[in-house]
């Protein structure tokens, strides 16, 4: 079976990696997301360039859970942050970056994406172009 291929969708959307999580910020929409435990070894795969088939893979060497039940995992995530325009469908090769392989696998949780949209008026403002002369910023939309 031949799988689509995801990038992140930068520079939309920004994220940062701490310890077991990931807090990702879509810029354009205003919203931030909370990744976790399985969300966050897809979205470190992703973000290092990993095809859908290697996603499945490093869940499987990382977590206690079958080849089948992580692809089905990854598949329906991939879908969710495709919804949320966190990632979007390529067509051009990924250049991949190493990652550290797992030393044990983790008990497995499935892969969940926590969405924030209370921020997202004063995310969604942009300070940098939203300047008047007359009002200053911020200039909400």
């Amino acid at each position: 079976m031949s799988f689509p291929v995801y990038r992140t969708n930068t520079p939309a959307v920004v994220g940062e990696f701490f310890d077991n999580e990931v807090i990702l910020v879509n810029m354009s929409m205003g919203h931030y997301y909370s990744l976790r435990d399985t969300a966050a070894t897809i979205w470190q795969g992703l973000d290092a360039g990993l095809s859908t088939e290697a996603l499945v893979q490093r869940l499987v060497d990382s977590y206690t859970v079958e080849a089948a039940e992580a692809e089905a995992a990854v598949l329906t995530f991939l879908e969710q942050l495709v919804r949320q325009h966190l990632v979007v469908l390529t067509d051009q090769p990924l250049a991949t970056k190493s990652l550290d392989t797992p030393s044990a696998r983790r008990p497995y949780t499935h892969p969940l994406l926590e969405t924030y949209t209370d921020m997202q008026d004063l995310l969604a403002l942009d300070p940098i172009h939203d300047v008047d002369p007359q009002q200053g910023w911020p200039i909400q939309k």
